[in-house]
Parts: C-alpha cells; sequence; structure tokens
C-alpha cells in the first residue's frame, strides 16, 4: 500500500460503503506536533476509569499493528483484525473497480478504516482518536468530534506540512469543526493566531491551557511529577502523574481540559485522579534496569529532542550512552545538536524503515562529534556496543526514532527480565512504566 497520499475523498468513499461506522460513537480528536498520544491516553483512561466503553486510535505502533486499535484498554486480536481488515479490503476493492477511487487506499486509510469499523462493533461510546498528520488532510478528520484538541505546533514534516509555523498550524486547524470545542496547547504566537482565527471562522469555543488553565507542579518523586490542575469548571489537587517528564504536566492538563469539554461523558474528580494515575504509555522516558540502565524516548524532532535534553540535564548525573537512529526527512542536525554534547559515545544505527536515514550520513553532519561516534550496521548491535561502553552505573538512551524503539523494546525488555531473575530478593528497583 502507499505511504503518504493526503487527501479525505479516499477514506470518506470506504467509510461511507462501510455504513459510516465512525458516525456510530462520540470522538474526542487530538492532533499536534508533539504529546499527543500521551494526551490521548491519558484522556481514555480518565474516560474508562468513568466507566465509559471505550476506543483508542493511535499511530505508529511501537511493536505490533495491533496496539493502535483498542477497545477499553484491550489491542484489537489479530484474529479480529483481519476479520476488519478483509472487509475493508473487500469494500476498497469493489470501489477501486467502479472507479469511485482513484487509488488504492494507503497504509494510514486503510488502518483508520479498520479502527472504525472495530469500534463500530463493538460498540463503543466513545473513542480517543490521535491524528496521524496534520489534521485538515488526516484521514481520522471524517469525524465529528464532540471535542477537539491541537498540543501544540512545532516544526515537523515541512515537507508535507509547509514551511513555517503558521502554515503549519493551519493543517492542524483543520480538525476544528463548526460549533465544537476546541483546546489548544499552542504557544508559538504564530501558532496561536491562526488557531484563534480558524476556531473564530468555525464558532468553536475555544480554550487555551496558558490562558484559562492553571498548571502547578508542587512535588517530584523521582522522574515524575504531582500537580495541582485549576480548570475554568474544578480545582484538581494533588494529581499524581504516571507519566514520566515535566512535561507530561501539560500534557495532562491538556486530557483533562479534552475530557471536560465532553458533556455527554461526565467524569468525577476520583475518576481524572485515578486515570492519571493509571495511564501507561511505553517508550516515553521508559527506563528499564536491562544490562545498563536503558531509557527510551520516542523524540523524533527537535521539540522532542529538546524536552529529552532537559529531562537528563536535570535527572542523570552519570555517563550517558547515546543509541541513535532517526528517518530521512527529520532535523537530524537539530536533534543532533542538542543530545550529542550530552553523550560520552554515540552509536548510529540504521531504523527498521525505509525511509531510514543512514549513519554514516548522521556522521557527517555532526563531525565535531566524530571522535565519540561509532557507526553500526543494525540497531542491535549499536544497542550492544553502547551496553560494553557504558559503565555499570551509566545510562544508555534510545531515541531519535519510534520505529528504532519499536524494533530494541523487545530485546531491552527481555534483558531487563532476565536480570531481575538473576538478582536476590532487595536487588535493583524494576522498570520504571514510563509514558
Amino acid at each position: 500500500m502507499r505511504g503518504i497520499n493526503l487527501g479525505l475523498h479516499r477514506i470518506a468513499a470506504v467509510t461511507q460503503a462501510l455504513g459510516s461506522p465512525h458516525e456510530k460513537f462520540a470522538v474526542l480528536h487530538i492532533a499536534g506536533t508533539n504529546g499527543k498520544g500521551s494526551v490521548a491516553a491519558m484522556a481514555e483512561m480518565i474516560l474508562r476509569t468513568a466507566g465509559w466503553k471505550t476506543g483508542l486510535y493511535t499511530s505508529p505502533h511501537l511493536e505490533k499493528l495491533e496496539e493502535r486499535i483498542r477497545v477499553c484498554g484491550r489491542d484489537i486480536s489479530p484474529r479480529r483484525f483481519a476479520a476488519v481488515a478483509s472487509q475493508v479490503f473487500e469494500i476498497e476493492e469493489k470501489l477501486f473497480r467502479r472507479r469511485r477511487l482513484d487509488v488504492r487506499l494507503t497504509y494510514f486509510e486503510f488502518l483508520t478504516a479498520c479502527a472504525f469499523l472495530q469500534f463500530a462493533r463493538e460498540r463503543i461510546q466513545i473513542a480517543v482518536v490521535e491524528v496521524g498528520l496534520g489534521g485538515r488532510l488526516d484521514a481520522t478528520n471524517v469525524v465529528r468530534p464532540g471535542c477537539c484538541v491541537i498540543t501544540g505546533v512545532s516544526l515537523d514534516h515541512q515537507d508535507l506540512l509547509g514551511s513555517s509555523l503558521a502554515q503549519i498550524a493551519w493543517e492542524k486547524a483543520g480538525i476544528i469543526k463548526e460549533g465544537v470545542p476546541v483546546v489548544s496547547g499552542c504557544r508559538a504566537p504564530a501558532a496561536k493566531s491562526v488557531v484563534q482565527a480558524e476556531a473564530r471562522c468555525m464558532h468553536a469555543p475555544l480554550l487555551e491551557i496558558d490562558e484559562d488553565y492553571s498548571i502547578r507542579v508542587v512535588a517530584e518523586r523521582g522522574p515524575k511529577a504531582t500537580i495541582d490542575l485549576i480548570t475554568p469548571n474544578r480545582f484538581y489537587q494533588r494529581l499524581p502523574l504516571a507519566l514520566a517528564g515535566l512535561h507530561q504536566a501539560r500534557n495532562a492538563a491538556l486530557a483533562v481540559a479534552g475530557v471536560e469539554q465532553l458533556g455527554a461523558f461526565p467524569v468525577r474528580v476520583a475518576d481524572v485522579r485515578r486515570g492519571i494515575a493509571a495511564t501507561r504509555w511505553p517508550g516515553r522516558l521508559d527506563v528499564y534496569p536491562a544490562r545498563r540502565r536503558t531509557l527510551l524516548e520516542g523524540a523524533h524532532n527537535v521539540e522532542g529532542a529538546s524536552a529529552l535534553c532537559n529531562h537528563l540535564t536535570r535527572r542523570e548525573s552519570g555517563e550517558i550512552h547515546l543509541v541513535f537512529g532517526a528517518v530521512r526527512e527529520k532535523d537530524i542536525r537539530g536533534m543532533g545538536r542538542m543530545l550529542f554534547p550530552l553523550a560520552r559515545s554515540i552509536h548510529l544505527a540504521p531504523v527498521a524503515n525505509s525511509r531510514s536515514a543512514n549513519p554514516a550520513d548522521i556522521a557527517a553532519q555532526h563531525s565535531r562529534f566524530r571522535r565519540r561516534i561509532r557507526i553500526h550496521d543494525s540497531a542491535l548491535s549499536a544497542l550492544h556496543a553502547a551496553w560494553e561502553e557504558s559503565p555499570r552505573d551509566g545510562l544508555v538512551v534510545v531515541t531519535g526514532s519510534l520505529y528504532l524503539l519499536g524494533e530494541l523494546l523487545p530485546l531491552i525488555r527481555a534483558d531487563a527480565a532476565r536480570k531481575r531473575r538473576r538478582q536476590p530478593p532487595g536487588g535493583e528497583g524494576t522498570h520504571s512504566p514510563g509514558t
């Protein structure tokens, strides 16, 4: 299936032929450059804790495709996925033969149709749906949501969304619908003004995290924070965040704000507290006590790298050894400028994607770090070399692409499990479930 072919006409034709499954449940629609997955996971967990039957559609997956489609916290089974995929494929073939589709569905369009069909079959009450890319022309944008959330806007995917913050914000603001409440976490003035203008044009009530909410970190326990959150509706005192990193305070506020705007799906303060505290989202500041303590973070753009850099600067005092890989279209120079100075050794590896950047090309962009750089022909060899080079009290950081994390996570998890089995009671701590 084709990679990226933005537009709504194909997904609209297929969903209509399937009986418009996306109209059979309510939707919380989430767009933004960074934080979409964390916000979606927290929002879904709050709603599920409150007793609502939920669906969660996110991308990309880390280990297996079924992670993208979840009902009440459970991945779709391979058998059920095969059933819905077969039905979508049959409809797609019929429409293509009748020339109602100009080309076949893209990978993401196909999975989006599968997710909507599965949610309708399961008779969920509300789906939390993460935008795949941009917003205006993203396949998920056929939904009519009860609330939209735009987590924030920064430079990413400029080849598809535009070269400026204003252009990218315009694409993301395309999820705003007539009269539907929208919550914005945009900070940059250029992006804020675009979202404000689109909300006015669509007569959509706009709530801005920096204007209408108060977030205060009142305690930190290791890498996790406890916050006080004041919204236009409530005061949430001492919310314990399960997801690591101070940036998750803002993501939690966005999740709570989005859920609050779903008037048909009320939640209690206790539901919010338990939901936020129980959220799991692997691969985001996710630490495993493997052969060496290993942190996985899905930072894949400059803003994400900046958040990771801030976390490492605040939380880590020992040696850092970096395993890094990325896809070609990313700002690899900008990410390396932030992360590479922190590392004693830098292990460059290809990622499991046809768009993978060549490790030698990454090294060429960072010649000032050439003495620290090691080039590897696989992610596994890079990980093992980083483990070997790190001292016992060091930290190995795996980042740059979720594809890299997805390839290495099973190996790191298995190594951590073997280490735990070998340890006597009272040994090193167990895995810290990250974000």
